[in-house]
């Protein structure tokens, strides 16, 4: 059994291999340049041999090298060779101007590509095109068939068709050829020729024209001629034959016609048409063959003299009303010298016999009206008149005369006349004292007229009428004097009070009394206060002066007040502004002036009180000790109790005196000075008793001052004891 060898140096050698032989597949290069060369020049006629040649210069480790080589023209591949040729030629003969365009050559050896610079190719010069045309020698009306051709051209081609050197057609191709089927219509020689440009490359512009065909058009013997028996020219009532002759009948699908404006006969070979001619049968006669799209006419002119003129219907008067007679009368008049007729008159209202006769007359009513229209007849000729309508109108009636909305005094307004019956048009004319102001033809549907207006006083509105009147003075209407209500704006107010002056006493009911001069009632007053918007009151009445009352004026009422009057006339006016004034009530006024007297009073009180006392002199400022010794003193501790009272003197005349009390604990005072001092206060208070008012100790020790004469009478009566047992600690 074969040993197997180690599987991880077989992969590495496998890999070696591999690798060794794809760099002896590969081999190693690079393309140095790539040169493309138009031969013989980048600009060349159109015809000419031209020659593409691309050169490759590639430096590589082998022997021998393939490439791919590629020609473009603007970006597609028209040639494309594998080769191991350095140079590479490709030929465009002839070279045309399709072949215009930018080119380059392109190399391609494995992987690697490089492309040489680009170079344009201009071609000048198109092919001279080639025309064709089948049959040359046709007749009136056949078709050709033309075909323009470029046979070396590539691409399409716009291709234009000309006849007798005009424009004929512009025909498009998607390859180098077009066809045109051409219609001839005249007899004669005709030419044709073409060009074209290519849809590619439009600047290169047309080319030259192409070879000159001519076609030889053979007329067709159709042409018929016309005549007029007995003569072209003749009079109303006479009968003529027009004659449309056609030499050739032999020709199949022939059509023949007579016009005059519209087809009179038709058929297919020669004919006479016959007719008893009128004044409308004046005019041009034309005979027309017509095979295919071949026309051949001939042409005569008739000439119709009138037998007789139209005739024409007349009214008199030229406008009837009812009730009024007129007149209906037709005439017509011959105009041959030479022939004398007898002409029978019709007259028709509404296409319905009338009479027979020239004139018509009768009384005119409603059922008048219509549509009127006379026929004459003579030798077989029968004229009609112009209709004429007639209205028979009704006259006005009487007009009315109102205003439109309100008359106001110095304010415009409009005044409106209408007559209820009378046929359209209606003319209305505005007087004013007799006299015209204003004037308005209506012609329906509406019946009345608006006049604008304005009067400066009351009675002025009366001197206003209306005039209504259809077709003449005869009928003619006037409207009563204008009879409406005048407005008078409102004068300026006045307000007034129902005091003499502008001063109210409080407490009474003040009037406040607005009024007018002028106006018309009913009139609205209004109350204002200055100040306040809202206002005091409002009335309607149908007087020229109201009043407002406030009761019971106070002084709260002070201001100033105006009033504002107002009508139908839309204008308020206010008054001048009225101040008013209130004064204290009686009582009021007693109670204050007592009260001044007694205030005045008071302050003379006061003065004589302070002056008294500036000039009474201070008394001295007394100090009272008083000494309280205890009952039982300790011999250790002796203590005593001195009560110090200061006492001012300031009194004048009955005023009362001040005593400020204080008391004062001292310890370690010898005895001698304590009775000292108790008998020098003792006989202070023997010589001021009858001055000080005292009040008594209270319990805590201390004096109280009264200012009642009462204090007087209890402080002498105090003893040393009873201030001692009073003081003495319990």
């Amino acid at each position: 059994m074969m040993e197997r060898w180690p599987f991880w140096p077989t992969l590495v050698l496998v890999c070696f291999l591999t690798l060794w032989h794809d760099g002896e597949a590969e081999p190693t290069f690079t393309i140095d340049w790539v040169k493309l060369t138009l031969l013989p020049k980048t600009t060349v006629e159109s015809g000419s041999s031209l020659t593409l040649r691309c050169e490759v210069k590639v430096s590589h480790s082998s022997s021998q090298l393939v490439h791919t080589l590629k020609f473009l023209m603007d970006g597609t591949v028209i040639y494309s060779k594998n080769t191991s040729e350095a140079v590479v030629e490709y030929s465009l003969v002839p070279a045309r101007a399709s072949h215009s365009g930018l080119y380059k050559c392109e190399v391609q050896i494995f992987k690697k590509e490089k492309s040489s610079e680009t170079q344009r190719l201009t071609v000048t010069g198109l092919q001279t095109p080639q025309l064709k045309v089948q049959p040359n020698i046709v007749n009136e009306g056949d078709e050709v068939v033309a075909t323009c051709s470029a046979p070396e051209e590539t691409g399409g081609l716009h291709v234009f068709f000309y006849k007798d050197n005009q424009e004929l057609q512009l025909v498009r191709s998607k390859d180098n050829s077009a066809t045109l089927n051409v219609k001839v219509q005249e007899s004669g020689n005709t030419s044709l020729h073409c060009n074209y440009m290519l849809m590619l490359h439009p600047i290169a512009g047309k080319s030259s024209n192409s070879n000159t065909v001519n076609i030889i058009v053979q007329e067709l013997e159709i042409t018929p001629s016309i005549r007029i028996v007995p003569k072209a020219v003749v009079v109303e009532g006479d009968r003529v034959h027009i004659i449309c002759n056609v030499s050739d009948h032999s020709q199949s699908g022939l059509e023949v016609f007579l016009t005059k404006d519209t087809v009179l006969h038709k058929g297919h070979r020669s004919f006479s048409h016959s007719f008893v001619v009128t004044t409308n049968d004046t005019g041009e006669y034309v005979c027309k063959t017509e095979k295919g799209n071949v026309q051949k006419s001939s042409k005569a002119q008739l000439q119709v003299a009138e037998l007789f003129s139209r005739p024409i219907l007349s009214m008199t008067p030229k406008y009837v009303f009812e009730g009024q007679d007129f007149n209906l009368s037709c005439r017509s008049f011959s105009t041959s010298q030479t022939q004398i007729i007898n002409m029978k008159y019709s007259l028709y209202k509404d296409k319905k016999h009338l009479i027979d006769g020239q004139v018509f007359s009768t009384l005119a009513s409603t059922t008048s009206s219509g549509n009127y229209y006379c026929q004459v007849e003579a030798k077989g000729i029968t004229k009609v008149s112009m209709p004429l309508d007639i209205n028979v109108k009704v006259p006005v009636s009487t007009p009315i005369i109102h205003t439109v909305g309100k008359m106001i005094i110095g304010q415009p307004f409009q005044l409106l006349c209408e007559s209820k019956q009378g046929t359209f048009p209606i003319t209305y004319t505005l007087l004013k004292f007799e006299k015209p102001v204003a004037h308005m033809t209506v012609t329906g549907p509406q019946r009345s007229a608006l006049f604008n207006a304005s009067i400066n006083y009351r009675n002025e509105s009366h001197g206003f009428k209306c005039l209504a009147e259809n077709q003449g003075p005869r009928y003619r209407k006037h409207s009563l004097p204008l009879n409406t209500p005048v407005i008078e704006t409102v004068s300026t107010p006045i307000l007034t009070l129902n005091t003499k002056g502008h001063m109210v006493t409080e407490g009474v009911n003040l009037a406040l009394y607005c009024s007018v001069q002028k106006g018309t009632v009913p009139i609205t007053f209004t109350w204002y206060r200055k100040g306040v918007v809202k206002p005091l009151n409002t009335t309607k009445s149908s007087k020229t002066r109201e009043f407002h009352i406030i009761k019971s004026i106070t002084r709260d009422h002070e201001g100033t007040y105006f009033c504002q009057a107002s009508n139908d006339a839309n204008v308020t006016r206010g008054s001048l502004p009225v101040p008013i004034r209130v004064n204290l009530a009686g009582w009021k006024k007693a109670l204050i002036g007592v009260s001044c007297v007694f205030l005045l009073v008071l302050i003379v009180i006061i003065l004589v009180i302070f002056l008294k006392k500036a000039h009474t002199p201070q008394k001295r400022k007394r100090a009272v000790e008083l000494s309280v010794k205890p009952a039982h003193t300790k011999s250790n501790d002796p203590m005593r109790v001195s009560l110090t009272l200061d006492i001012e003197d300031n009194t004048a005349g009955n005023a009362t005196p001040g005593i400020m009390g204080r008391n004062v604990w001292s310890d370690h005072v010898s005895s001698s000075e304590s009775d000292e001092e108790s008998k020098n206060e003792e006989s202070e208070k023997s010589q001021n008793a009858d001055e000080l008012p005292l009040q008594n100790v209270d319990s805590g020790g201390e004096l109280v001052m009264h200012d009642t004469d009462t204090v007087k009478g209890d402080f002498q009566d105090i003893t040393q004891a009873d201030w001692n047992s009073e003081l003495e600690p319990e």
